[in-house]
């Protein structure tokens, strides 16, 4: 018989520990079409007039009709150059709200975030904790097919720190570093997944489609590995590291990653 008597209290609040509070902010953006009438005027400014005589005095009036003035009409290709700057302002209103159910207890699915490697490399407690409730183990693949892996509380340090054992892990470079991401990077996600689903946070389709192909990547793999791991790796990092679109973001507290 156990003598632990507060061990799922326990549990619970090792996994609350990861949540944090966010504020619900987003980024929208439209591109829009700016324009604008631009109206040139003319201007003809006159300067200082001169006169000149012209050949000798004339005896007598001048040849033809007089005039109060004398009007004519010059003109003269100029190139205006006009400096522009386009810019526009939103703003944003409230529409309403759509109301839910109301229920008992405090909000779950908020504040969700994911973690990268280093944290759980250097939190080995919760690291276990999430393995223990995953079932003691998570396969990195699928069952003892190809190069899967399984790891245990035992094990997950050495694929943390990249030293995933070989076998099933390929020793030649360039191929043994890539599939060390690549066990750690998986590792990663299953944990970051479990801790959500204890959240009651849904899991986004980018995270399940990037597990999912690396599962299979890993599985097919012949002994010694092949090429192509990098591929199946970069799409777990973006979901660890919160850069995933639709996913959880980063959790902001960084000490130990």
């Amino acid at each position: 018989m156990s003598a632990c008597t507060d061990c799922n209290n326990t549990k619970l609040r090792k996994i609350n520990a990861l949540q944090v509070d966010e504020k619900c902010e987003a980024i929208v953006h439209e591109t829009v079409c700016v324009q604008g009438t631009v109206t040139i005027t003319p201007s003809v400014v006159s300067g200082e007039s001169t006169s000149f005589c012209v050949g000798n005095p004339i005896i007598g009036r001048c040849a033809g009709e007089l005039q109060s003035s004398c009007v004519f009409t010059v003109s003269q290709n100029i190139c205006v150059q006009i400096p522009l700057t386009f810019s526009a302002s939103a703003s944003a209103v409230e529409d309403g709200l759509v109301c839910g159910e109301p229920d008992i207890g405090p909000c779950t699915g908020v504040g969700a975030c994911t973690r990268t490697i280093g944290f759980f490399r250097n939190n080995p407690d919760i690291t276990n904790e999430l393995i223990a409730n995953a079932g003691g183990s998570i396969i990195l693949g699928v069952g003892s097919d190809g190069l899967s892996f399984t790891v245990t509380t035992a094990n997950s340090n050495a694929v943390l720190t990249f030293m995933t054992p070989s076998p099933p892990a390929p020793e030649d470079p360039p191929l043994a570093q890539q599939y060390q991401n690549l066990y750690a990077q998986l590792l990663v996600a299953n944990l970051n997944v479990i801790n959500l689903q204890a959240q009651g946070a849904e899991i986004c389709p980018f995270a399940i489609t990037a597990i999912n192909n690396a599962n299979t990547f890993l599985a097919n793999s012949p002994p010694g590995g092949t090429t192509g791991a990098p591929g199946f790796q970069e799409p777990l990092e973006s979901f660890n590291s919160g850069e995933a679109q639709g996913c959880p973001v980063h959790c902001e507290d960084t000490n130990n990653e």
